[in-house]
């Protein structure tokens, strides 16, 4: 019999037996007929918290081989296949479970949780709404059941999912931001209704990461030291915005440290870590350790990068680590925490007049709140001349934004511009199942399936290149590209929006505003058809605007990486 997973290793080593011989594999090595199923359950569990997904699937395989395998076992083969990213077995695993508890409803919110991933989003929603049939209490299930309805186009169920569990004791932070985030996919101008939820959640953030008690002052004599916190150092969207700021920092008056919280990198991620004056891996410090390293580090200005992003740490600036802390790029709302002292926005995504709410002061930038950088094997973009040929709408948006109102315009543009395609481009759309809800969706307002194309992921610099099949992009609202409108314009496809009041709602509009750009900023939906009309009988006017694209962005204020950087170093350096 082994010892206890927290007991001292009996090979004397001083440490824990999870983290030497058990971790190490001598136990199972000494035979499986000599390994209990507890043990072995053990052993999985630990190389499940070690990420070792092979060793732990390895281990539990004779016991699922067997006929009666128990429930517990067949739910952590599950767990490690989610972890290993096998969503189909985990699919299959966890429907052998239910088979045999069938009244347990953790293992249809688990069951539902893995359909869901896997892209059956149909499917994923029934075994939600089988767990909260046994008990309508467990509130874990409503946050991925308002994910699924959200990505079946049941826009008003899943708000009505979110608000259920919004707030509730025993509902984790992290997913409180996740609603947050989607709330914005819904709501044009329920202001004081998202003002109040960031708020709420903020408290809550507030309450489990108390304020650290120090004061101390930037010495105005030395280098500001301004650090960066983001999950996104790399080939992630954040990293394609924050590289030209990070590029022209004018390091003789800042100091950059990076405080990287995941453990994903990639080429740009290797370029931030070279160039940086310091790079810290914070992603496995708790956030009292991490905002403890930043305080140690004498940080002056800290500035995060990702506010209710997913995989956020928003913990570490609720503790207050900088004497000033200010939140950028990634997320496009109030933090809702007092210890944020700005957000920085721009005077066309956050107008005097809006009915925006900040907790935060507004640091208006002089041009967009986003600059971009294209990489450097994004290709020449590539035109369709045939002035007969159909036109071609596109989105390649991910495909929750899609809400209802969204596939309505679109289908009346459709159907406004006899003959005109559409191709919808996204992980999602590589999948039967979602392939099918659109088909539905579409058809609803009279467009056929032999109107729709759709295209799943490809390598980077092929998405690039496809954009040269599409005449027109279509945007979604009230949630905005960003990163994909820019992508777009880069490869000379202009991007037909619908201008609203949020900065969410107003990120490609502003974009093509510093291109000066007109005739495609809608300000209602019949305008979108309208526009969208307009430039399927001027064909030859919209070729020579693709055309002039690229030389017209190059010399607009969305790639001026060197105005942009001292734009933001002198409205921060007058606030400190």
């Amino acid at each position: 019999m082994p010892p206890s997973r927290n007991a001292p290793c009996p090979c004397g080593s001083g440490k824990k037996y999870k983290r030497c011989c058990l971790a190490g594999g001598e136990f199972e090595n000494a035979g499986q007929e000599t390994i209990s199923n507890n043990d072995v359950i053990k052993i999985a569990k630990t190389a499940l918290d070690l990420g070792d997904t092979a060793r732990a699937s390895k281990v539990l395989q004779p016991l699922l081989e067997k006929t009666k395998a128990s429930p517990e076992v067949i739910t952590l083969a599950a767990s490690v296949a989610m972890r290993a990213n096998d969503y189909d077995n985990a699919c299959a695993l966890m429907a052998r479970a239910i088979k045999a508890r069938p009244n347990d409803p953790n293992y249809f919110y688990n069951y539902g949780t893995a359909l869901s991933i896997a892209g059956r989003k149909t499917e994923a929603l029934e075994a939600f709404n089988r767990a909260l049939k046994i008990n309508p209490d467990l509130l874990i299930v409503y946050p991925n059941r308002g994910h699924t309805l959200r990505d079946l186009g049941r826009s008003a169920e899943a708000v009505e999912s979110y608000l259920k569990v919004f707030g509730a004791a025993n509902v984790d932070l992290a997913t409180m931001s996740q609603i947050l985030l989607s709330m914005h996919m819904f709501s044009q101008s329920d202001h004081q209704l998202l003002f109040n939820m960031h708020r709420q959640l903020a408290v809550a953030i507030s309450k489990a990461n108390p304020r650290l008690e120090q004061n101390r002052t930037i010495d105005s004599g030395k280098k500001i030291r301004i650090g960066y916190l983001s999950p996104r150092f790399s080939r992630e969207i954040v990293g394609y915005f924050f590289k030209p700021l990070f590029d022209h920092h004018d390091r003789e008056r800042f100091e950059v440290y990076l405080y990287n919280v995941t453990p994903r990198t990639d080429e740009l991620t290797e370029y931030f870590r070279e160039r940086a004056d310091a790079w810290i891996d914070v992603g496995k410090l708790s956030d009292q350790a991490a905002a403890q390293r930043i305080v140690d580090d004498g940080i002056d200005v800290l500035v995060d990068l990702a506010g209710h992003a997913p995989e956020n740490r928003i913990g570490i600036m609720a503790r207050k680590p900088a004497p000033v802390q200010v939140s950028m790029l990634d997320y496009f709302d109030t933090t809702g925490l007092d210890t944020m002292d700005y957000y920085v926005s721009d005077a066309f995504s956050s107008p005097p007049d809006s009915a925006q709410q900040f907790t935060e002061e507004l640091l208006l930038l002089d041009q967009p709140r986003l600059v971009y950088e294209a990489p450097d094997y994004a290709p020449e973009p590539v035109f369709n001349t045939a002035m007969d040929a159909p036109l071609v709408f596109g989105s390649f948006n991910r495909h929750h934004k899609m809400v209802p109102h969204v596939i309505a315009t679109w289908c009346a543009l459709l159907n406004g511009v006899p003959g005109s395609r559409l191709v919808l481009k996204g992980s999602a759309f590589g999948e039967a199942d979602s392939q099918t809800v659109f088909l539905e969706r579409f058809a609803e307002h009279g467009i056929g399936a032999e109107r729709i194309e759709f295209r799943g992921i490809s390598p980077h610099a092929e998405m690039f290149a496809e954009y040269g099949d599409i005449d027109i992009a279509l945007d979604t609202f009230p949630y905005n590209g960003g990163l994909t409108t820019c992508e777009s314009l880069w490869m000379g496809t202009p991007v037909l929006t619908l201008l609203g009041e949020r900065i969410i709602s107003r990120q490609t509009a502003g974009m093509l505003a510093s291109l000066e750009i007109e005739g495609f900023t809608a300000s209602d939906e019949e305008e979108f058809v309208r526009l969208g009309q307009y430039w399927s009988e001027h064909r030859e006017e919209l070729l020579a605007l693709r055309q002039g694209l690229r030389p017209k962005m190059v010399g607009s204020p969305l790639t001026s990486a060197a105005s942009y950087t001292a734009d933001f170093e002198q409205k921060l350096l007058s606030r400190v």
